[in-house]
């Protein structure tokens, strides 16, 4: 195109390109996400202080969009064992989805509770239109955005990582419409401290 005197049809093809590299790059970073098991040394992590950040890293997206966030929180901190770095992934992406799940909401709303017995339960209701598949969420690959929005890898790194973590990571459509997607994980006790 150069060689013809076609400059501006060249830029587009590399601008087309760029963002062919770009999108490329982002599925290569999931898969490996999705391959990478997670580090064997362990510690403590509050799960309020985890969900802090979390929420600030999404900030920017919820702020443009207008979400209403509600949240029930213990007033005793809520510990478990864990990579903070990967719990932080994974509230990520629940948050992320709960974000996208909204798009056609003209008041859209993110209930976020946690609370700890037996285990550590952490859930992300939202309310939206809730899950059609439930049997194939965790599917690697599968998802219901549009080609080039998403890789269908989100829900299952997420679940391996909860799994990784001695948890289990379950969805389910809330009563009242919406989805509701529930992080459980082993509570870290005060034995389990005095162990370490």
């Amino acid at each position: 195109l150069l060689r013809r005197n076609r400059p501006e049809e060249a830029m587009t093809a590399f601008h087309r390109i760029d963002d062919l590299i770009e999108r490329m790059g982002a599925i290569t970073r999931q898969l490996k996400s999705y391959a990478r098991k997670g580090q064997s040394q362990l510690s403590p992590v509050d799960m309020g202080e985890a969900l802090a950040s979390s929420l600030s890293m999404m900030e920017p997206q919820l702020k443009a969009r207008r979400v209403r966030i509600a949240k029930i929180l213990p007033d005793e901190p809520v510990r478990v064992m864990g990579d903070r770095m990967r719990i932080e992934q994974v509230l990520v992406n629940l948050l992320r989805n709960a974000i996208d799940a909204t798009k056609s909401e003209a008041h859209p709303e993110i209930e976020i509770i946690l609370a700890s017995g037996e285990t550590a339960v952490l859930s992300v209701r939202d309310n939206g239109h809730g899950i059609e598949d439930l049997d194939a969420l965790f599917e690697p690959f599968y998802t219901t955005k549009q080609p080039g929005d998403g890789t269908g890898l989100g829900l299952a790194i997420s679940s391996g990582i909860v799994a990784d973590l001695g948890g289990r990571l379950t969805a389910r459509n809330g009563s009242d419409g919406g989805a509701v997607f529930e992080m459980q994980l082993p509570i870290l006790n005060e034995t389990h401290q005095a162990a370490e």
